[in-house]
Parts: C-alpha cells; sequence; structure tokens
C-alpha cells in the first residue's frame, strides 16, 4: 500500500486523534480508517480512487472533509458520483424520486414505488437510514469539492448520468 511498511499482525494505531485497525488477509492487508481522518501522510498513495462513495459520506461538510482527504493523500486522483441532475435515482432505480423535497420522499414511496424498495422491502428504519446517508452531487459541487482536477462527464442517452473528477 503506497509503499509504506505496514505491520503484518492485528493491532490498533492512533496518529493524529485518529485510529485505524490494521488487518492482515489473504497474501495482502488493509486497513480500515476512517476516511475523514486517516491515518497517512500526504501525498502517499498513487492513486487515492473512490467510485459511488462520495455521495454516501454524508452532509456538505463531511463531503469537503472527505474530497480534501483523498486531494491530500493522492499523487493521483479519481472520484466517480452520480448526477444529481440525471433522471433515474441509481440507489432507488426510480425516477424522479430524489428530485422530490424530503418531506415527500416517505417510506411509502420508497416502498411501493421504487424498484429498489419492491425487491428488498426495507423497513421504516432502513428507509430513514438509507435517506439520511444519501446526498447527491451537481458537476458544479464536485468541481468545487476538488479544485485544479478535471471532471469527466458520462453519459446515457446523451445525458449527463455521472460525473469523476480527477488528476
Amino acid at each position: 500500500m503506497g509503499g509504506l511498511d505496514f505491520p503484518r499482525a492485528n493491532h490498533d494505531c492512533e496518529s493524529e486523534g485518529t485510529s485505524a485497525r490494521y488487518r492482515t488477509g489473504w497474501q495482502s492487508h488493509y486497513v480500515r480508517a476512517d476516511a475523514l481522518l486517516t491515518p497517512f501522510p500526504d501525498q502517499v498513495f498513487d492513486l487515492a480512487f473512490a467510485n459511488s462513495v462520495i455521495e454516501h459520506v454524508g452532509d456538505t461538510k463531511q463531503q469537503e472533509t472527505f474530497a480534501s482527504e483523498m486531494l491530500r493523500l493522492g499523487k493521483r486522483v479519481y472520484c466517480q458520483t452520480p448526477n444529481r441532475w440525471f433522471p433515474v435515482e441509481p440507489h432507488y432505480l426510480a425516477l424522479l424520486v430524489h428530485w422530490l423535497p424530503s418531506k415527500y420522499f416517505t417510506y411509502s414511496v420508497h416502498r411501493y414505488f421504487t424498484v429498489h424498495g419492491l425487491i428488498t422491502k426495507p423497513s421504516r428504519e432502513k428507509h430513514e437510514r438509507v435517506k439520511a446517508g444519501l446526498r447527491l452531487l451537481s458537476r458544479r459541487e464536485l468541481q468545487r469539492l476538488f479544485p485544479g482536477c478535471k471532471i469527466k462527464t458520462e453519459r446515457f442517452l446523451g445525458i449527463p448520468k455521472s460525473y469523476a473528477a480527477y488528476r
């Protein structure tokens, strides 16, 4: 991972107020840490990569922190996210529901008018967790989060479906 000599045994580490758990796996190892405040030095990774993650990290402030952390850690960056203005919401697999005011995107709409709801039959608690944990971005917002990065537009039938910030 990034040319660092990571420990081969499981243990907790503390770094700048963060904690991470190092684990070994089958011929590899990984670090489980808070992506908003990682225990790594600047520019330690050749590539900081996130595919459809940033829309799940929380509110605007948390998304800003996540993007800053990606920019800090990676010599190169790739962050892809669905387009807020694409008519199909990719998490719920439904037309236009993500454009509803929050108070109108109720449990019943999720459960009975989305493919996700029809297939998974979520509980009311799960509906609230999914709804609270999702904030889609526009191209302008992604560009603001990743200054100095180029933005690639992925299209479906000519309509911008998602965006990727990269450098």
